[in-house]
């Protein structure tokens, strides 16, 4: 008789919403500088959370401020502050590096409202 492994419940209190790197467009610096030094791509995201590549290596811990680009019809933008939480592709030294961010807090309410409408009308759309 076989069996069928059951997936392991999602720990996140928000779902993430899958993106296609290649049309997602994440600026990042560090917290209160005037400049964004990097751009990526951004994997996934949810209301509390962003998953994407860096060409550089950001440390856990590090406190960025973001602005993000999200592809659809209308092009959603919004800017926040959060801090790395987790490095996926440390030991690969070729190529992109993909990190995990908390969102700590947006830069205006407006942002926040632009993400959530976002979320909620792309995972219906999806549905």
């Amino acid at each position: 008789m076989s069996q069928v492994a059951e997936a392991a419940p999602d720990p996140r209190r928000f779902p993430r919403l899958k993106l296609p790197p290649m049309y997602t467009l994440i600026r990042v610096k560090p917290h209160g500088d005037e400049i964004f030094l990097w751009t990526g791509h951004i994997y996934d995201i949810s209301a509390t959370g962003i998953r994407f590549e860096l060409d550089q290596s950001l440390a856990p811990g590090s406190l960025v401020d973001v602005r993000v680009l999200l592809p659809g019809a209308t092009h959603a933008t919004f800017e926040a502050t959060g801090r790395i939480v987790r490095i996926h592709d440390e030991w690969d030294t070729q190529g992109p590096i993909r990190m995990g961010l908390i969102i700590d807090h947006f830069a205006a309410d407006e942002d926040q409202r632009q993400l959530h409408t976002y979320l909620s009308q792309t995972q219906l759309s999806a549905a």
